[in-house]
């Protein structure tokens, strides 16, 4: 791979490291503002301690080179179920543009 390449990937791997740090912190810090979101939307309320905790350690992962392709599988999911989520009920504009926020 080449040095541009390179410098590339970790670029992106820091900025989506940098997003999924502030979701999960910010689920993990104010719980109950978050809550209400994941209850509105049908999921238990301890399911955003949860998610929180997994956005966290995938941000990790993604600054790790050897776990970068398990976290990003991970984070993967998490961010289908969201934006499935989001369009399920009919929250479009939130299923494509702020679903880091879910």
């Amino acid at each position: 791979m080449s040095k541009g390449i390179k410098l590339a990937v970790s670029a992106i791997s820091i900025l989506l490291a940098a997003m999924f740090v502030f979701s999960g912190a910010f689920k993990l810090m104010k719980p109950v503002e978050a809550q209400a979101g994941f209850v509105h939307d049908g999921y238990a309320a301890w399911s955003v301690i949860f998610i929180g905790v997994c956005d966290l350690l995938g941000a990790l992962g993604l600054l790790i080179p050897r776990l970068a392709a398990l976290a990003a599988a991970g984070l993967g999911i998490i961010m289908i179920g969201a934006a499935y989520t989001h369009f399920s009920h009919q929250e479009y504009q939130h299923g494509i543009i702020q679903c880091w926020d879910c």
